[in-house]
């Protein structure tokens, strides 16, 4: 089986089937002879400084001799005849004795074996024998196991626990991921296992994986939402271990990853401090330099749009402000009538703090070396080009939020939706990432069914972003007219939604957000993407009632609500939500009690009605699977999964792409609110203080 495909449930079941039908006699015996553990304990120079771990002694083996995990600094001293896994025992059992007063004797023998089966399912996993780990998971193998008559019912209590732990925190994903185990660690995902468990050195699985060099579970941690920038109790990452054992697959793997963040440990060293080989120092080298023409890139752009606001509000303070000195001739004079005239001296002083901060600037690109080839593109930047606020007419309101408000304005002709957020309420709410993820987002990609933004720029208190108009509102607002939608219409509409995430996952960029009100419809009746970074996670005006709390929950995906790390898969859960409530009328599980609506979504059964074709059934049981695991998409195909779904046989996905679809244009009327406030732009000169480096931004079609 292919290391980087997700275990399918037939694919699971007969694995299991197999196990019970070619079970050995000794495998019959639930005991096994106790084993010698090897407490070597070598040195090794990680995080600046000689540290005394207790690690494998190969990292190449797989015996459960060799059990204990890097970095334990609690670990037990045992005798030479006594074994880890009968310490562990005997410590459980302490567990076990004072928390079962209460119980039955019947409860009492069910949890006893419950703590050998814990034991031996970790010990199982531990050897690296996944069909024999497996097996403790299934009550009916477990019932065998124990060889009890056929005529007695299986108890579906009676099994061990995907979770169980061993004394040093140690979960059996930590043992797949440490002996590079790729079925094991798939069925475990299947069944649930948590993906960032930290044993008592922090250490998750995907740690677990880089230290041992097992790239192939690395990347099916990392594409299921494993952490990647996690650090364990020393603050290495797994970069980290990439790069300090020579795992020159693993190091380029994760430098690829667009949210891999460069991090420091304990010592302060970051991952190229332990770079021996000269392969690996020249890929970290070249990943450095791409990131640093990257942020140049950004820079250039940040520059260009405040020198010319800079310009701007230069040359119309100076212009106040000669208007008021005309008989001024000299700095001399001009320091004279400062002191009799307040408002020439509040003006120098504006003029001053925009000289120190374009000296800033100065220095800025000074200190930046800049790409020959994106240099050359930026010059079809017109330099005395300016925008600014004044350069748009603004037509009036057509959206407001807590944190700012979406303007229709008009520019050269072109209508376009100018986003205008509120600097102070952002800052204050600790928003700002949101606001910048959304910039970032848009200023990279171009895609015929993501919203495009044209200009990003400020005021002392506004953040301002330019995007494309689109007058069909959006697919929430159609939902309230319509109240539910034709499935053809929907199969069209859920076709571009395919392509635009497709387009976001090849940048490692998961969209979390995808619900009716965030896609819009063009003045041609296509599906655009929009909102990003933005979102309201955790933020709910208490103003908006039950409805609109409950309805920002209905999108939420069950590891979402479970606080699991969450991949690319959530975002097609959530297009199974947004296909269900286009062709229903209300999102799957939907309940207008928040606690009910949370046991829904990770429990309820899901009814799809008849009216539904049954492709159209099938490919929303598909996405709506609760364990992303098993879900259609989650795959390392992602969308090419989704794609080949019988429901989507008979569509040309170039005809989708080039937007030859038919959809019905939209005909509803733009509702404007021309009482904008005349107040809303008035300061006329950029506070350096206020500033917010890498915000501005100009479309490369301008």
């Amino acid at each position: 089986m292919n290391g980087h495909r997700k275990l399918t449930l037939n694919e699971y079941q007969t694995k299991l089937r197999q196990i019970q039908e070619n079970r050995s006699p000794k495998s019959n015996k639930f005991h096994t002879p106790q084993q010698k553990v090897n407490l070597a304990s070598p040195k090794i120079q990680v995080a600046g400084k000689q540290q005394q771990h207790k690690l494998f002694t190969d990292r190449s083996t797989s015996t459960y001799q060799n059990i204990n995990l890097p970095f334990t600094s609690k670990m037990p001293k045992l005798s030479k005849l006594q074994s880890l896994d009968e310490e562990s025992k005997q410590c459980e059992t302490v567990k076990f004795h004072l928390t079962i007063e209460s119980k039955s004797p019947k409860q009492e023998g069910i949890d006893k074996l419950r703590i050998q089966l814990n034991d031996q399912f970790l010990k199982e996993s531990s050897r690296n024998r996944a069909g024999a780990c497996l097996q403790f998971l299934e009550p009916t193998l477990v019932h065998n196991l124990l060889n009890l008559s056929p005529k007695v019912k299986v108890n579906s209590e009676l099994h061990a626990s995907v979770s169980s732990k061993d004394l040093n925190g140690n979960t059996a994903l930590h043992f797949a991921a440490k002996n590079g185990n790729t079925h094991l660690a798939q069925a475990l995902l299947y069944k649930d296992i948590q993906i960032d468990e930290q044993n008592e050195d922090k250490m998750t699985p995907l740690l677990m994986s880089a230290y041992y060099g097992k790239l192939e579970t690395l990347q099916i941690l990392i594409n299921v939402g494993a952490n990647i920038n996690h650090q364990d109790i020393h603050g290495n990452s797994a970069l980290h271990y990439a790069c300090k054992f020579n795992f020159k697959s693993i190091v380029e793997f994760l430098l690829q990853k667009q949210h891999l963040v460069l991090q420091q440990n304990l010592e302060e060293k970051y991952p190229d401090y332990y770079i021996e080989d000269q392969d690996i120092a020249q890929i970290y080298k070249d990943y450095l330099e791409q990131t640093k023409q990257k942020q140049t890139k950004e820079v250039i752009i940040q520059t260009t749009q405040t020198e010319t606001i800079l310009k701007m509000f230069q040359r119309k303070n100076i212009k106040q402000l000669k208007n008021l000195v005309q008989t001024s001739k000299s700095q001399n004079n001009l320091d004279k009538i400062q002191v009799s005239s307040p408002k020439i001296k509040q003006l120098q002083t504006k003029l001053q703090q925009l000289e120190q901060f374009k000296t800033q600037m100065q220095g800025l690109k000074r200190q930046t070396t800049f790409s020959t080839n994106y240099s050359e593109s930026c010059k079809n930047i017109k330099d005395e080009e300016e925008i600014s606020l004044s350069q748009f007419q603004i037509l009036g309101l057509i959206g407001k939020g807590s944190f700012g408000q979406v303007y229709l304005v008009k520019r050269q002709n072109q209508l376009y939706a100018m986003k205008v957020l509120d600097k102070s309420m952002i800052l204050k709410h600790n928003l700002f990432r949101y606001a910048q993820t959304e910039r970032n987002v848009l200023s990279i990609t171009s895609h015929p069914f993501i919203v495009k933004l044209r200009y990003a720029f400020q005021t002392p208190e506004k953040l301002v972003m330019i995007l494309d108009f689109c007058p069909g509102g959006d697919m929430g607002q159609l939902l309230e007219e319509k109240k539910r939608l034709p499935e053809a219409q929907v199969k069209n509409y859920i076709c571009e939604v395919i392509l635009a995430l497709e387009d976001l996952h090849q940048r490692d960029i998961i969209y979390r957000d995808l619900k009716p009100e965030n896609i819009v419809i063009d003045a041609d009746g296509h599906a655009m993407l929009t909102d990003f970074g933005l979102s309201k996670e955790g933020i709910f005006d208490a103003s908006q009632g039950a409805r609109s709390f409950c309805g920002s929950v209905a999108y939420l995906a069950p590891e979402m609500l479970r606080r699991q790390g969450h991949g690319k898969a959530v975002d097609w859960y959530l297009l199974g939500v947004v296909m269900y409530e286009l062709l229903v009328g209300v999102p799957p599980y939907y309940d207008n009690e928040k606690d009910q609506l949370f046991h829904n979504i990770e429990h309820a059964v899901l009814k799809i009605p008849s009216y539904i074709s049954p492709e159209g059934r099938n490919l929303i049981k598909s996405l709506l699977q609760r364990n992303p695991i098993k879900r259609l998409g989650s795959g390392v195909g992602d969308s090419k999964e989704i794609k080949q779904h019988p429901y989507f046989q008979d569509v040309d996905w170039e005809k989708v792409k080039n937007k030859e679809l038919e959809l019905p244009k939209p005909t509803r009327k733009i509702r404007i609110n021309t009482q904008t406030g005349q107040d809303l732009f008035q300061q006329e000169y950029l506070e350096p203080s206020s500033h917010i480096h890498g915000w501005s931004f100009v479309h490369a079609e301008f």
